[in-house]
């Protein structure tokens, strides 16, 4: 019987986002999104000058009937990059640290054994990707460093050679957390502390917090073979290891990640001065890549995810408007077009197109 089934869920798997009516709204697309087999619960929303809107649709679990609330918490995965890199601009603008800071002057009493290779790169090099380190630390290395602190893990990273040439975009994650460690040393405080103080507290994200959501929550996704998905317990397996925080960790509800991406759309000059507006919003050097954000015809994006949930954000600067859209599964790549689509269908709602 499940052999029978096997070719029409697979089809079901790796179709799209269902067809939408021509002129979807905002529940439309939330509920498209979880008509996809593999997608147990959404959240999407928009901010504009005009106001702001939000719809949520399905489940918090696949093995409950518990629905997704609006206030509910979303994983961001690597929408955090940008969240970090913003934590930069507020330092840089306050004085604690400049872009051009290099990493040795700051981590070399913390990190002594570091190659000299790594001693000269800037923060804003590893915030564009463009540090010459390697996308993450290693599997073996990560799992036997576990909860660890954060400075045995950029230890780890700077003490081996570079891979990619310096200069060009290689994707990251083991450069944001060296950038999160050199905002730790130049700030005092731990990331997390420093984040939550310059960046939600500031814009009012009272729900922004780190890993996965607890408690009466949604919960995190992994595909089984032939059962669909599965949420995750709680526990290691539930997200990356903390020390990742920098690159990938947040969680916040949707009117939340709203407020901090309207800060970004309407270049707030009250949270940051309109030279770190234009700095973060650049895309310099190769690639695409401003600094936490994709940057293509004017418009900003970014997706993420920890393989078990998905989010996206898309910010049109020059119209003052955003979208927002999370799931909570990744389903080994099966959700990304999807979520995609909708994060376009989206955009185009904040934007009255």
């Amino acid at each position: 019987m499940e052999a029978m089934r096997m070719p029409a869920l697979l089809a079901a798997l790796f179709a799209g986002l269902a067809p939408l009516p021509a002129k979807a709204d905002l529940p439309d697309i939330a509920q498209a999104l979880v008509r996809h087999p593999a997608i147990p619960g959404a959240a999407v929303g928009w901010v504009s000058p005009r106001g702001q809107d939000v719809a949520v649709a399905g489940v918090r679990r696949s093995d409950a009937d518990a629905p997704v609330e609006a206030a509910d918490l979303w994983h961001l995965g690597s929408l955090t990059k940008s969240m970090t890199a913003t934590l930069a601009a507020r330092m840089v603008d306050a004085g604690a640290v400049d872009w051009s800071t290099p990493i040795g002057a700051v981590l070399g009493p913390v990190v002594p054994d570091m190659r000299q290779e790594w001693r000269d790169v800037t923060l804003e090099e590893l915030l564009r990707h463009a540090s010459g380190m390697r996308a993450n630390l290693g599997m073996l290395a990560a799992l036997r460093l576990g909860d660890g602190p954060r400075s045995a893990y950029v230890a780890k990273v700077v003490g081996q050679a570079p891979r990619p040439a310096r200069g060009g975009f290689h994707y990251s994650n083991a450069g944001y957390v060296v950038a999160g460690a050199l905002l730790e040393v130049a700030g005092g405080a731990p990331w997390e502390m420093l984040i939550s103080e310059h960046v939600f507290r500031p814009l009012g994200m009272d729900s922004a917090g780190f890993g996965p959501p607890l408690g009466a929550q949604p919960a995190g996704h992994r595909m089984s073979l032939l059962g669909g998905p599965r949420p995750v317990p709680p526990g290691p397996r539930a997200d990356n290891i903390s020390a990742l925080g920098p690159a990938g960790r947040v969680h916040v509800s949707t009117p939340d990640m709203l407020r901090y991406l309207a800060a970004h759309a309407r270049r707030d000059p009250d949270f940051l001065s309109a030279e770190s507006w234009a700095r973060l919003h650049r895309a310099d050097g190769p690639g695409s890549y401003a600094l936490g954000w994709v940057a293509v015809d004017g418009i900003l994006r970014h997706s993420g995810s920890n393989t078990m949930w998905f989010a996206n954000a898309r910010v049109d600067p020059a119209r003052g408007c955003a979208g927002f859209v999370a799931v909570n599964a990744a389903a080994m790549g099966l959700v990304d077009g999807p979520v995609g689509a909708a994060g376009d269908a989206v955009l185009r709602l904040a934007c009255g197109d």
